[in-house]
């Protein structure tokens, strides 16, 4: 299921939103290592990333290791779609519901906005772990700060995330290369 989203045949020549003025543009890297559950297969893929966010929406585009646009996924306070490079759309009311229509299991992207900055999302409960790691949404989550953070910008310069399942077990890093002054 996810090497369809990160690995689908055809090309989609989307190309990341502009970002207006106010937009926050987070730019990087991502890898997935995700385990079946009830099969044990296990499959890891990697790419790179676009999350261009402002007042009405959220786009987080995904690329293959050559460029390739994989998917757009789109999110405003009311509608949800993923598009993929095969054309195929699918809509739902959440990033979370049309993640877990598609993938079979549920990506938190209403969290990544607040994990990106390094911090938990204010829209569900978190538990700190004794090691300094947050546990919200049912992911487990690790922010490792660049050699150039400092006080006064403490955003991570890399995301750990770690879901235990069902019906997978999956790890995604999220390696932050580039960030809007927004």
């Amino acid at each position: 299921m996810l090497a369809g989203l990160l690995a689908s045949c055809a090309s989609l020549s989307t190309t990341p939103r502009v970002a207006s003025g106010d937009a926050r543009v987070v730019e990087g890297r991502i890898s997935v290592r995700y385990q079946d559950a009830a099969s044990g297969k296990e499959e890891s893929l990697s790419g790179r990333y676009v999350w261009t966010q402002d007042r009405a929406s959220t786009d987080l585009d995904l690329f293959d290791p050559l460029g390739q646009s994989v998917a757009h996924v789109t999110s405003t306070p009311t509608r949800a779609s993923i598009r993929f490079r095969d054309g195929r759309l699918v809509e739902g009311e959440t990033p979370e519901a049309v993640t877990q229509q598609t993938l079979g299991y549920t990506l938190p992207v209403h969290g990544m906005s607040a994990w990106l900055d390094g911090r938990p999302s204010p829209d569900s409960g978190v538990t700190t772990l004794d090691d300094g790691r947050i546990r919200q949404d049912g992911w487990t989550i690790r922010f490792v700060p660049g050699d150039d953070a400092t006080a006064a910008d403490p955003r991570p310069k890399r995301i750990d995330l770690a879901y235990p399942g069902p019906p997978a077990v999956i790890e995604i890093r999220l390696v932050v290369d580039r960030r809007s002054a927004n």
